[in-house]
């Protein structure tokens, strides 16, 4: 009868390795954290490096004659929104096609023209209108407009899109259900 060796590998590497590793995890962990009675960065800055808390700089001199002096004037908030000035406008262009919105992930990411999006402005993006644009954007099918200027690149995709509409416009158009609209298109300002 013949009996095999089975041959193994030597697993002292491998739990050395583990070992290693649970030891560095835990030189790196904040034991801070685990203590119940250190409630602030700063007490966790004083238990690692015994400094003290750095104290608050003082209150800067309030000038008594500064108080009787009127505040600087500020400028009068404009009358309306600045869409409204465009509201009788003649179009200098007139073109069909369809439009979209912006996801809501948008908010804040930089737009082609370097202005971060802004789902509360009424904005839009063009593939070929210039930065600026001022336009007239008309529901076909229920007559509802808003009026946006240009600030971006899009929409890419489907060529019978025309535009990208900010959330705000979307929804003075009533087509956040829908999505995707027949839209006509006015253009009221090129920029100079």
């Amino acid at each position: 009868m013949r009996i095999s060796s089975v041959t193994t590998r030597p697993r002292a590497p491998r739990v050395l390795a583990v070992v290693t590793l649970s030891c560095a995890l835990a030189a790196c962990g904040n034991r801070a954290a685990f203590d119940p009675n250190l409630r602030s960065s700063a007490s966790i800055t004083r238990s690692r490096r015994g400094a003290r808390a750095p104290e608050p700089p003082a209150p800067a001199p309030v000038d008594a004659g500064a108080a009787d002096t009127e505040p600087a004037p500020t400028e009068e908030p404009a009358s309306g929104e600045w869409w409204s000035s465009y509201a009788s406008r003649e179009a200098l262009e007139t073109f069909e096609g369809r439009a979209s919105y912006y996801a809501d992930r948008f908010e804040g990411r930089p737009t082609a023209s370097g202005e971060p999006y802004r789902a509360s402005e009424r904005t839009a993006a063009s593939r070929d209108l210039p930065f600026g644009t001022v336009l007239r954007v008309t529901r076909v099918d229920t007559g509802e407009s808003v009026i946006v200027r240009v600030n971006d690149r899009g929409p890419f995709g489907d060529r019978a899109r025309v535009l990208d509409l900010s959330r705000s416009a979307a929804e003075a158009l009533d087509m956040i259900r829908r999505g995707v609209i027949d839209a006509r298109v006015e253009v009221l300002e090129r920029p100079e």
